[in-house]
């Protein structure tokens, strides 16, 4: 699917992104924030830790430079339109593709699906709101989306670097079956026409 819609992959890329800024900017609330719920209180603290290990990881330090690819100040800065409008136009894209996976007839399929417009509208909501009422506004539910999401766009990409490197070698290494025939080389038997 990628190989033939490489604007695909480029989209796949620029969400990331999104949302690891998402994450980078809200990483005060969410160190802060309470995980309980579960009813095991064991199981909070060890949830805390993991986001605590996820926000002081070494490689979300080393996206920093990658954070420049999406600038959320100037997403309502545009002239031809006032940023009430494209908020609003936002709303209505979330609210039509939530339409599309209503119809969606497998069950799973479409938890999947709302599970992840869940956490990249956390993540835009991150982006938008002031910082100070991101404790007020972002619910259990929101950030446990974002970070299944986060999970699954990191997952992806993972697998697309390594499908990459088996097509390569696949096209530059064929089997022999399927390896191109030099010129001038010899018929198989089978293929031979008969004497």
């Amino acid at each position: 699917q990628f190989a033939a819609n490489p604007e695909r992959l480029k989209n796949l890329h620029f969400a990331f992104v999104v949302l690891l800024r998402a994450v980078r900017r809200a990483a005060p609330y969410l160190s802060a924030y309470q995980y309980t719920g579960s009813g095991d209180a064991a199981e909070d603290a060890r949830t805390a830790e993991l986001m605590r290990r996820l926000l002081g990881t070494s490689i979300l330090r080393s996206c920093e430079p990658l954070f420049e690819a999406f600038d959320e100040g100037m997403l309502f800065r545009e002239a031809q339109a006032p940023w009430w409008s494209l908020k609003k136009q936002f709303k209505g894209v979330f609210h039509n593709i939530s339409k599309v996976i209503d119809c969606v007839s497998c069950s799973k399929c479409r938890l999947h699906a709302k599970v992840t417009m869940l956490g990249l509208g956390t993540a835009l909501k991150m982006l938008l709101l002031p910082e100070d009422l991101l404790a007020t506004a972002v619910s259990q539910q929101e950030v446990v989306a974002l970070v299944n999401t986060l999970t699954k766009f990191s997952t992806a990409i993972h697998y697309v670097k390594e499908m990459t490197q088996l097509q390569y070698a696949r096209y530059f290494d064929p089997p022999a079956d399927l390896a191109p025939k030099k010129p001038g080389a010899a018929v198989p038997a089978a293929a031979s026409a008969p004497a």
